[in-house]
């Protein structure tokens, strides 16, 4: 059979086969191993710029760790399903390329100084207030970035931030359309519903023995054990391979990569301080600026607050009113002759001459002034050494999973060669079923291949499978437990409360349906409730958010006409339990937007000033997604 088999893969359709599954597998990431594909294909293009399958494949991964950080760290594998992960990563880089790409047209752009200076001021990256360089290194890492790459990441979302922001501030929300939708968002209802569940009709349903003798019978298939298999394993890990011979760090390399990260790593000097801006022009003479300072320093020296007077005198909008107050900033930020100045200072209060710049004349005081050390070579040899050492793994464990792949199907009736030649160890695993399974099998595609007709009927090895970027499995069926009838006895009570669910549930929808013609036909409320045993619960001038009042209850109250002739307007809702409710609503009453509180009035104009600015920001990145040429991968 295995020759028939090798035979076949020198056939032509073969051939075609293979390119197309390279394809599929290149896009949705099916344990691709990339066998036959040499590159870095693209999975899709924005204008003629391409998003690579390496690109998709970190992205998603990046995704698949932040879900896993706010699950704690522990997340069931079955509960991602990986081909809509990597579809919804796919479609959040194309938006970022789009709009990257305006960015990029608008002009809008961050400075080195920038990047550096939300880096220092990130708390993630600080213990105490303060930066620490090998802190911001680790969580880089950890983020599977290099530290160029994370700089330059940092710097496309600034920008795309420094986009929406100033898309966003632009957006406005008028009165009238604050008064119209508080209106209705604080607005009234008299609500009422009655609800028909189960429950409310289990006690007229009765179940014999019989019956349940005989839905135990007619589905045999319903009332079995779940089919099982015994596995055994190996698994082939790049962190098994950091320690493998074949993995070489030279000096040199540990050398160049410390330049190249310290190169990129943010400023080491920052330093805080204060202003005073004094414009020049018609109104002000250079030297009547320059003299009003000279003027301003000696006050301060005879005790006055520079941050007081800045708040008085200062003619700079952005920091007259925080006392002049600039914050941290390195080296390139400000104008030259206005950082001379600073970087000149040596003391903390310390206060410069009268500086002129384009603006005008400044008086410059130095707050702080803060060093971001970075590490020396030998106190992060280490930890560039195993990152090394971890790239070089990742190397070698792709030649090894070709390995792998070859000899599982090479001796497929044994693990035992691929023990003897790549020295994995033989695991086994007990009861895995097709729904559930321990480690590897917790995985629905790793059960899929267990389950799989060349596993599970012919006895092979599995292809090997990959459990993420740098594991994969091959694994074969050591036992096969195959479902067994359930002794009636011990579903017997199961059956009769099914039976009983679905026979009450029937009349809970029955009786629904007929008090629902009752009350479009004009009977009262009261009498309807009656006539089915039940009782109506009341709110009157519930609110939107009402408490004790089920969701789709009130969905459903707020989504009904306005009463009329009738007195009353009907609807139904699904329930929580699965249960049916009539819904009415006899009374609205608009908010009255001068009685509202101030407090929920603020909260009612930044919900509509937000939403106001997410649609037309929306408009504006769906115009850009309209008009650019967007090609995907078949």
């Amino acid at each position: 059979m295995l020759q028939k088999m090798r035979d076949q893969t020198q056939s032509l359709v073969f051939k075609v086969l293979v390119g197309i599954i390279v394809v599929v597998l290149a896009i949705f990431g099916f344990g691709a191993f990339n066998l036959f594909v040499t590159g870095d294909p693209e999975v899709a293009s924005v204008n003629g710029e391409g998003i690579t399958q390496n690109e998709l494949a970190v992205a998603t991964e990046r995704e698949r760790r932040r879900i896993a950080a706010q699950m704690g760290g522990e997340i069931d594998p079955s509960l991602i399903d990986p081909v809509q992960l990597q579809g919804a990563v796919l479609d959040r880089l194309v938006a970022r390329a789009v709009l990257a790409q305006a960015a990029e047209d608008l002009g809008v752009a961050v400075s080195r100084e920038q990047i550096d200076r939300e880096l220092v001021e990130n708390p993630a990256f600080q213990v105490d207030g303060k930066f620490q360089p090998n802190l911001y290194r680790q969580a880089v890492q950890t983020m599977g970035y290099t530290p160029q790459g994370f700089m330059d990441d940092t710097a496309e979302l600034m920008a795309l931030q420094q986009l929406q922001s100033a898309l966003m501030n632009s957006a406005l929300l008028t009165d009238r359309e604050l008064n119209v939708h508080a209106r209705l968002l604080a607005q009234r209802r008299d609500v009422a519903y009655l609800a028909f569940t189960a429950d409310a009709f289990r006690d007229q349903v009765e179940v014999t023995d019989e019956e349940v003798r005989l839905r135990y019978e007619e589905n045999q298939r319903a009332y079995t054990t779940e089919e099982a298999v015994d596995a055994a394993y190996v698994i082939l890990s790049a962190d098994d391979l950091m320690d493998d011979p074949a993995v070489e760090v030279a000096e040199a390399d540990v050398r160049a990569a410390y330049e190249q990260e310290r190169e990129a790593a943010p400023a080491q000097e920052e330093r805080r301080s204060r202003h005073i801006l004094l414009e020049t022009g018609d109104a002000r003479s250079p030297e009547a600026a320059r003299q009003a300072l000279e003027d301003v320093r000696v006050r301060i020296e005879g005790g006055e607050s520079f941050a007081d007077l800045a708040r008085e005198l200062s003619e700079d909008p952005g920091s007259a009113a925080q006392g002049g107050e600039l914050g941290f900033a390195g080296r390139g930020v400000f104008d030259p002759a206005f950082e001379e100045a600073l970087f000149a200072l040596e003391e903390s209060g310390q206060i410069s001459a009268p500086v002129q710049t384009d603006y005008g004349y400044h008086l410059i005081q130095l707050e702080e002034i803060r060093i971001n050390e970075y590490p020396s070579f030998e106190q992060a040899r280490g930890e560039i050494e195993q990152r090394l050492r971890r790239d070089q793994a990742d190397v070698l464990y792709q030649e090894r999973l070709r390995e792998l792949d070859n000899l599982a199907f090479e001796q497929p009736e044994s693990l035992q060669g691929i023990v003897d030649a790549m020295g994995l160890t033989r695991q086994t695993a007990e009861g895995v079923t097709r729904d559930q399974g321990p480690a590897p099998f917790d995985a629905p595609d790793v059960r899929q291949r267990l389950f799989g007709s060349e596993v599970l009927e012919q006895g092979f090895n599995s292809p090997a499978v990959e459990l993420g970027p740098d594991r994969a499995v091959v694994m074969r069926v050591t036992e096969r437990h195959p479902p067994e009838q359930i002794p009636f006895e011990e579903v017997a009570e199961q059956i009769r409360s099914e039976i009983e669910t679905e026979r009450a549930r029937a009349l809970a929808r029955e009786a629904h349906a007929a008090a629902q013609a009752q009350l479009a036909a004009g009977e009262g409320a009261a009498e309807v409730a009656s006539a089915h045993g039940l009782e109506w619960r009341t709110f009157e001038a519930a609110r939107r958010s009402q408490a004790g009042v089920p969701r789709p209850v009130l969905d459903a109250a707020f989504a009904l006409p306005r009463p009329g002739d009738t007195g009353k307007s009907i609807g139904d809702a699904v329930l929580p339990d699965g249960g049916l409710a009539l819904v009415t609503v006899t009374r609205v009453q608009d908010a009255d937007v001068a009685a509202l509180p101030e407090a929920e009035l603020d909260g009612m104009r930044r919900f509509l000033g937000n939403r106001v600015a997410q649609l037309e920001f929306g408009g504006f990145f769906e115009s850009l997604r309209e008009e650019a040429s967007i090609r995907r991968a078949d």
